[in-house]
């Protein structure tokens, strides 16, 4: 299916239903699809054709979602770049991709004018205010006459740049909707769900697999432009939300807030979360906050869409995993010519399916390293083990691979111990050139200040040493007050490094 027709097979359905709320917006699906094809007539009257590339820098919002399916519906391919971007970073977003068009937020558009001599193939710009769903009215709301293949690439978005420069993953529309209909399965969205819009729209995440999804189902879906767990306890209460998408970081604001009351919440049956590892003790932590709502883990890339899933009657036996493969999902733990391994043997994580990625724009070789066997398989520089029952845990990326005295230390298994310490809230470990062993470990940790009991590096070292063997114990720990992520949650860990290496000052 090409992605424009889930709005309007949605609003077909059940065309008064409400499909959107965001701030003081709120439209039915009847009213959202006709949007989407005005929306789609002034990309078409701006001179926008089948395969030109239109830029969004946008915050979460209803127009985010218009925008998103009237790319779709003449065929165009959009490109996500973060508002949060300083503006030399969206010029090089620019640069590469050569939009005709580019859609900004009004808040950002200074920012946009600063650079304005650096975006050379642009050739308008879209400003989305408070006025921009009125204009709309001056175009009409006839579907475009576009004849779109499902295979057609549909957008890009970019990955978290954890290891480097973001690469821009370009997806397809029937890549992409095999990602929402996976994921409408595996956290149970149905129609009778009013779902939260939490994560950033321009990560693929947020828009192209947990708003579709809920779009999909014909859910209402509560938008929310900016995180503030107090306004999303008030939402829930006043909307009755049931579903929503958080990464790691957002539940335990939400847990940690002030405001939380689990009575206020008392419509919300499933928290899903992903785009980072949920640290151990966060779901058994939010089963006690709120014991009638489930928690769904969810693990997969960019590229993919969602991989595996560690569903709500796994996650106390298989605390520490990520799950099994989503539904449709085929999944191997591989050795380097891509064989399957035994169980609790490590090996890379690779996958095929429909859902993968055409791949990385204007990068043929980092699309050839990520499908480097030439057979369909996507090598996700994930390393993981798996057990007898198909239960995956990740150990750490292979490019975080820490060699000490020629022995391959995984990083998750460091966390994973460290996260069992009551006293720690989250940790990350990387490598460090050492003189003796060629790397040695660097152990940051953030405390969990309501434990009441104080902790200090040689209590967690002792922790470490009960449990790991001595060439695995961190070299250091060191406290911090927080751990720098991407928005999707990612944890970058070589800025840690060289922010440590510079004298342990945080970026």
């Amino acid at each position: 299916m090409q992605l424009g027709e889930i709005l309007r097979l949605a609003a077909q359905r059940d065309p008064r239903k409400t499909a959107v709320i965001a701030g003081d917006i709120r439209l039915s699906y009847r009213d959202y699809d006709a949007a989407a094809n005005r929306c789609a007539q002034l990309f078409l009257a701006a001179g926008i054709r089948k395969g030109d590339r239109i830029a969004c820098v946008l915050f979460n919002s209803a127009e985010y979602g218009v925008v998103h399916f009237a790319n779709a519906r003449i065929g165009g391919i959009l490109v996500h770049v973060s508002p949060m971007y300083a503006g030399p970073e969206i010029a090089r977003i620019v640069e590469r991709t050569t939009p005709r068009l580019l859609v900004v937020d009004a808040a950002v558009a200074d920012k946009i004018a600063g650079i304005r001599d650096r975006l050379t193939s642009v050739e308008k710009i879209v400003v989305v205010d408070a006025g921009f769903l009125a204009a709309l009215d001056d175009f009409p709301d006839t579907p475009p006459r576009i004849a779109v293949d499902p295979r057609d690439p549909v957008a890009m978005t970019f990955t978290g740049g954890t290891t480097g420069e973001p690469k821009g993953a370009l997806v397809s529309h029937a890549a992409r909707h095999v990602s929402a209909c996976t994921t409408a399965i595996e956290h149970r969205v149905s129609g009778a769900d009013v779902a939260g819009i939490l994560t950033p729209m321009f990560h693929a995440v947020g828009l192209m697999i947990w708003y579709q999804a809920t779009m999909l189902a014909g859910c209402t879906a509560v938008i929310f432009r900016k995180w503030d767990p107090a306004a999303f306890i008030e939402a829930t209460e006043r909307y009755g939300i049931s579903s929503v998408f958080m990464v790691p970081v957002q539940v335990r604001d939400l847990l940690r807030c002030p405001e939380f009351d689990a009575h206020r919440l008392a419509s919300l049956r499933n928290i899903g979360a992903g785009g980072a590892l949920t640290p151990e003790g966060l779901i058994a932590e939010c089963r006690e906050a709120l014991p009638a709502c489930d928690y769904t883990d969810h693990f997969g890339q960019s590229e993919t869409g969602p991989l595996t899933i560690l569903r709500p009657w796994h996650n106390v036996a298989h605390s520490g995993t990520i799950g099994q493969p989503a539904t449709g999902v085929d999944l191997r733990v591989a050795d380097a010519d891509g064989a399957p391994v035994p169980p609790g043997t490590v090996g890379e994580l690779i996958c095929r399916g429909p859902f993968m990625m055409e791949g990385y724009y204007g990068d043929p070789e980092e699309t050839a390293r990520y499908f480097r066997s030439g057979d369909g398989w996507g090598w996700t520089g994930d390393l993981a083990v798996q057990d007898e029952d198909g239960f995956v845990t990740l150990v750490g990326r292979a490019k975080e691979m820490i060699v000490s005295g020629g022995i391959n230390i995984y990083p998750r298994e460091v966390e994973l111990v460290l996260e069992e310490h009551a006293a720690v809230e989250e940790c990350t470990v990387f490598g460090v050139p050492d003189e003796r062993w060629g790397e040695a470990l660097i152990a940051y940790v953030v405390q969990r200040r309501e434990t009441g009991a104080a902790v200090d590096a040689d209590d967690l070292m002792a922790h470490c040493v009960a449990q790991l063997a001595r060439y695995k114990r961190p070299r250091e720990i060191v406290f911090v007050e927080g751990i720098p992520k991407t928005p999707s949650g990612k944890i970058q860990k070589p800025l840690l490094r060289d922010a440590y290496l510079g004298g342990r000052r945080l970026p």
